[in-house]
């Protein structure tokens, strides 16, 4: 029985309401909502679709209200600036704010945990030195490597052309040729975009899915070479 009380309250309400409003127009409009919600109840009592509006009609449509709205609730109550990937609610306030050129700078300090593992941050040293060369660079090949190579720190990763386009791949490079470091092919070989920019390649082998194979799908060491 407790199931279905919200429905029996409209059911002895609605004709209540009904007949009062017949002296107070006011009522006609709470009567009209309730006989509504009234039509709801009963025809939650005879479909079979749903379990849940059967057994609990009326009240059981909430949980399709709170499943529609659960989104923002999350987004504007229960999630914090720092949470969700991947970019967190201050990192996209922080691009609303410089694309609309407002301040995007709060002063007091951080809302961040800054002792947080993984919290990473640069501090000014007591004993700095001075650095009369800033190109930061490893070199990669020991003393039996014919071709060693002294590689940036700053590098682009591996995104090949397929997942990217002509003018992407062209703009990467051209922007590592002005940077001074390396570009990575990603699986989808070297494309006469990767050469156009004149920056420096890092030829990926990877799986070798595109541009080192023979037609039967082995690998071709003549390919790789030339």
């Amino acid at each position: 029985m407790q199931r279905y009380t919200t429905l029996v309250i409209f059911a002895i309400a609605t004709p209540i309401l009904i007949l009062f409003s017949a002296n107070h127009f006011w009522l006609a409009p709470i009567a009209v909502i309730a006989a509504g919600f009234l039509g709801m109840g009963i025809w939650d009592l005879f479909q079979t679709r749903h379990a849940i509006m059967r057994n609990y009609p009326i009240i059981g449509h909430m949980r399709w209200l709170f499943e529609g709205i659960r989104p923002e609730i999350r987004q504007y109550l229960i999630k914090s600036d720092q949470d969700e990937q991947p970019f967190s609610r201050e990192e996209r306030s922080l691009v609303y704010q410089r694309s609309k050129g407002v301040e995007d700078k709060l002063p007091f300090g951080t809302r961040e945990d800054v002792y947080a593992p993984g919290y990473d941050w640069l501090t000014h040293s007591f004993s700095a030195h001075h650095l009369d060369n800033h190109d930061f660079r490893v070199r990669i090949g020991g003393p039996d490597c014919k071709q060693p190579y002294d590689i940036s720190l700053y590098n682009i990763s591996a995104m090949s052309f397929g997942a990217l386009s002509a003018n992407a791949i062209l703009a990467l490079n051209t922007g590592a040729k002005m940077g001074g470091f390396a570009h990575d092919t990603g699986e989808g070989a070297i494309s006469r975009y990767h050469r156009q920019g004149g920056g420096d390649l890092i030829y990926e082998i990877g799986s070798g899915y595109f541009g080192r194979r023979n037609d039967d799908g082995t690998f071709s060491p003549e390919r790789f070479r030339e």
